[in-house]
């Protein structure tokens, strides 16, 4: 039984099963956007269907990522403070997982994942695979560019757009357009920037071109703060768009989590662009999507 916990234990770290879990947020909010009254049948096939694809997807981050992992284990000294993106292991750099072992369950849930968006509609397939295509191309930048957050910008967006297609085929110019505004914003400055001055010197040291080790920490942080005001927007006016759907408390939810979650941190990491200002808004933002789907799926009980 203890072998069993040990290698569940590494699978759901391969997976970096917390941040996919609170992924699933994004995409289920475009559910609700599409249908505010969804079937219980499909949303619950629907969110399952997510939540195998964001485990396979950062599975194929990891197994691509290896090689750096390893690296970075032979470092000492990490960022200060928590890390949620850090949170489990990287079971294949620590050697407590053989890579076929996650070939194999990386491979096993994508194809779970698109089996099931296959009965949720072409189009989910069709995001899914052309996401996990940017996952791939994302991993492959880690030394070309600095400016990969752009393409870590356009595959959440595709992963969380899933959600819409999964119950609408009509692509809603105003409240799919600003969702998707708000996503890849939000991934951008929320996490991939913050994630990624966090981490600086230790980048710096194995080679890796962000937009901190090429541009440093004040224009890192200055870029930042653009996107997540630009998510706070987005996310505001998307709520206030989807009113008759998800109410004051909807937007409500939205706006308080973009002060609280987005725009404080982001003034913080403005002032002090350190690692673990920028810690601390990575954790922060990681939270808004599912704070926002909280009160809105509250809004639509209680309505």
């Amino acid at each position: 039984m203890t072998l069993v916990l040990q290698q569940a234990k590494a699978l759901y770290g391969l997976s970096r099963g917390t941040q996919a879990t609170l992924s699933i947020a994004q995409p289920v909010i475009a559910m609700l956007l599409a249908d505010d009254h969804p079937a219980p049948a499909r949303l619950a096939l629907a969110t399952a269907a997510v939540l195998a694809g964001f485990f396979a997807v950062f599975a194929v981050n990891d197994l691509l990522d290896a090689p750096l992992d390893r690296l970075r284990r032979t470092r000492t000294g990490p960022a200060q403070g928590f890390d949620l993106e850090r949170a489990g292991l990287h079971p294949l750099a620590d050697g407590k997982l053989p890579y076929a072992a996650g070939v194999v369950w990386a491979v096993a849930l994508g194809a779970v994942a698109v089996a099931a968006f296959a009965t949720l509609g072409r189009a989910c397939v069709a995001l899914f695979l052309a996401g996990a295509a940017l996952e791939v191309v994302y991993c492959l930048l880690a030394r070309v560019t600095p400016y990969k957050f752009l393409v870590s910008g356009a595959l959440v967006t595709l992963g969380a757009c899933i959600g819409w297609f999964a119950f609408s085929g009509d692509p809603d110019p105003v409240r799919l357009g600003l969702f998707a505004l708000w996503m890849a914003a939000w991934e951008m400055g929320g996490r991939n920037i913050p994630n990624d001055l966090a981490d600086a010197d230790e980048d710096a040291e194995l080679g890796i071109t962000t937009l901190p080790t090429v541009h440093g920490p004040r224009r890192s942080a200055q870029t930042a703060f653009a996107c997540l005001v630009v998510a706070s927007a987005a996310g505001i006016a998307l709520a206030v768009a989807a009113r008759p759907s998800f109410g004051p408390l909807g937007v409500l939810g939205a706006a308080l989590s973009a002060v609280f979650l987005l725009l404080v941190p982001g003034v913080a990491l403005l002032r002090r662009p350190s690692a673990a200002t920028a810690l601390g808004l990575f954790n922060r933002a990681s939270f808004q999507p599912p704070c926002v789907l909280a009160a809105c799926a509250l809004a639509l009980l209680l309505r």
